[in-house]
């Protein structure tokens, strides 16, 4: 499966970038978090190539995923999709299967896999 985009997408994505100030009470609100609004946030890559087991790889792009640095390092991963389709929860589920993977950390013998806080 290609990647695919849409003019919501690209919309979703400049509005996230262009109004900053909106993203910790819109993370507060949906998220029952307690940003004062201070907290630094920094956006990451929103394409990601997942391998396949067939050693195929497919290009896929996020709307938006970002980690906000309070107490605790959290990443989010939000979506902004205008139609239901039958693969959204796969893709959601490869998305955040990928950025779990790109932010892991390895101790002693165990791999530590974060997953990021998602919205639709």
């Amino acid at each position: 499966m290609a990647a695919r985009g849409s003019p919501y997408d690209d919309v979703f994505r400049t509005i996230l970038n262009d109004c900053r100030s909106l993203i910790h009470p819109l993370l507060n609100e949906i998220f029952g978090e307690r940003y004062s609004g201070q907290e630094a946030i920094h956006f990451g890559s929103n394409e990601h190539f997942l391998e396949r087991q067939n050693g195929e790889s497919d290009r896929r792009i996020t709307d938006s995923s970002f980690t906000v640095s309070g107490i605790h390092l959290i990443r989010y991963h939000l979506e902004c999709q205008s139609t239901s389709d039958s693969t959204m929860d796969r893709r959601f589920f490869e998305y955040d299967s990928q950025i779990a993977l790109e932010d892991s950390e390895k101790v002693e013998d165990i791999l530590i896999l974060s997953f990021p806080s998602l919205l639709l």
